[in-house]
């Protein structure tokens, strides 16, 4: 037994050890802490962790390497991190700058990124003609791989590459920014880029998936995607204009792991910042290209942020009128569990839920819940015919068709069944019908009903 005891422990650790070597783990210490949160910033994400007594330990999984912002308050220091890593960062509140300290990970790399800075051109280079801005940018490149070349990162150091790689991106974008800029500062509508401009490009096109958590890599693969696409160059609106670069990159790019790393980066920026109304053809595109579950994971993860109908957040607001023509709203019934029933007079299957529903009504009569129907016919008096009849239970309420509340809801057949809490937060946004055998179940459930 005694053996087979330490079997276990020894698997256990072994392990606990696997999993600590496939991601990455931050501990903070903060001393004198006047904040309760610190956040690390990267691939355009924000991401906020609470402070306990100074202390928090994070754990990144899924990422290879990155290049991260440390924030407390307005104060940042930047880190690179990779797989494998266990950092510890710590500061002093009152000091941040002069008290940053960090043991463990690649201590060399976060140094460097804290003292080189890779900047951006000053204006005045951009109004140089095409081969000499070239040569300057040429140059820039050059200059900054020899400042790193000068730390003497070991040949095997994942670092160099990266930093080779994000010097080498952050400045081959501004061959991109060069026409527009160009035109801007000096209001030259005369100047052609010809076959050396675009040659230029394409030497920087390449499928390197080292490179592919590199930001500014990822976008000048996307945005070069744009200039050689010979069908949707042209296109300049956002969302059309992300379908074609995903559309390009699916069809052009060879490797796997390049091609899902861009077209998950296209589409969970759009998400981030554009939300999820009417992406159905993005959805399309990224799901045929992107089958990581850990990508899939944060994708689906950053639709639910725009997910009105998430379980947990504040149910949608509906507003209807009763058959005495009293306007009620969802607020009229706070204080009590909601159990809504969208429902209209030409709806077969909704008419055959209601002897049930009047059961279920009946089971918990002067319990903490109420009962809402909300019709969505678009004849208001055949409606008012049916609650008249005397065949209809609970609160009716008329609120129309095509409602926003329909909409926030995602709803595309009736009947369906909602289930919100005393707070008029989600509970089930898509409930047990009342001739399911789980309903009661769930209904048994609920805290104080």
């Amino acid at each position: 037994m005694k053996n087979r005891i330490l079997s276990l422990l020894m698997f256990l650790f072994v392990a606990l050890q696997m999993q600590a070597a496939d991601g990455i783990t931050v501990k903070f210490d903060v001393k004198n802490p006047v904040l309760t949160n610190v956040v690390l910033v990267y691939h355009m994400s924000v991401n906020e962790f609470q402070l306990v007594d100074g202390k928090a330990t994070v754990q990144l999984d899924g990422e290879d390497a990155l290049y991260a912002k440390v924030y407390y308050g307005e104060k940042s220091k930047d880190v690179y991190l990779q797989r494998g890593d266990e950092m510890n960062i710590s500061f002093d509140a009152n000091d941040f700058d002069n008290t940053f300290s960090v043991k463990g990970g690649n201590e060399k790399a976060v140094d460097y990124l804290n003292k080189i800075k890779v900047l951006g051109l000053p204006d005045n280079v951009y109004t140089q003609p095409w081969s000499q801005f070239k040569k300057t940018v040429e140059n820039k490149i050059a200059s900054m791989k020899r400042l790193l070349k000068v730390r003497k990162f070991a040949a095997d150091d994942k670092f160099l590459k990266m930093e080779e790689g994000r010097i080498t991106y952050f400045y081959a974008n501004a061959f991109l920014m060069y026409p527009v800029s160009h035109l801007y500062l000096t209001g030259d509508t005369t100047m052609q880029l010809g076959k050396d401009y675009y040659d230029t490009l394409r030497q920087y096109v390449k499928e390197d998936y080292d490179y592919a958590d590199i930001d500014e890599y990822r976008n000048y693969m996307i945005e070069t995607s744009h200039v050689f696409d010979e069908a949707g160059k042209d296109i300049r609106q956002l969302y059309p204009k992300v379908l074609a670069e995903m559309s390009y990159i699916g069809d052009n790019i060879q490797s796997d792991k390049v091609r899902e790393a861009l077209i998950h980066f296209l589409a969970f920026t759009y998400v981030e910042g554009n939300g999820t109304d009417n992406i159905t053809d993005l959805q399309n595109l990224y799901y045929t290209y992107v089958t990581s579950p850990y990508l899939n994971d944060l994708f689906k993860k950053a639709c639910a942020k725009w997910d009105k109908a998430a379980v947990g957040r504040p149910s949608p607001m509906f507003k209807g009128v009763d058959i005495n023509g009293k306007e009620m709203t969802l607020r009229d019934f706070r204080g009590k569990y909601v159990y809504i029933d969208i429902w209209a007079t030409w709806c077969g299957p909704c008419q055959k839920e209601l002897p049930y529903l009047k059961k279920v009504e009946q089971k918990y009569k002067g319990r903490n819940i109420v009962f809402v129907g909300l019709s969505i016919d678009a004849d208001k008096a055949k409606w008012e015919a049916r609650v008249r009849s005397g065949a209809l239970s609970g609160t009716q309420l008329y609120i129309g068709k095509g409602t926003k509340f329909q909409s926030d809801y995602r709803i595309s057949g009736i009947p369906r069944f909602i289930l919100l809490d005393p707070n008029g937060r989600i509970v089930n946004p898509d409930m047990a019908r009342p001739s399911s055998d789980d309903i009661v179940k769930i209904l048994d459930s609920m805290p104080g009903l």
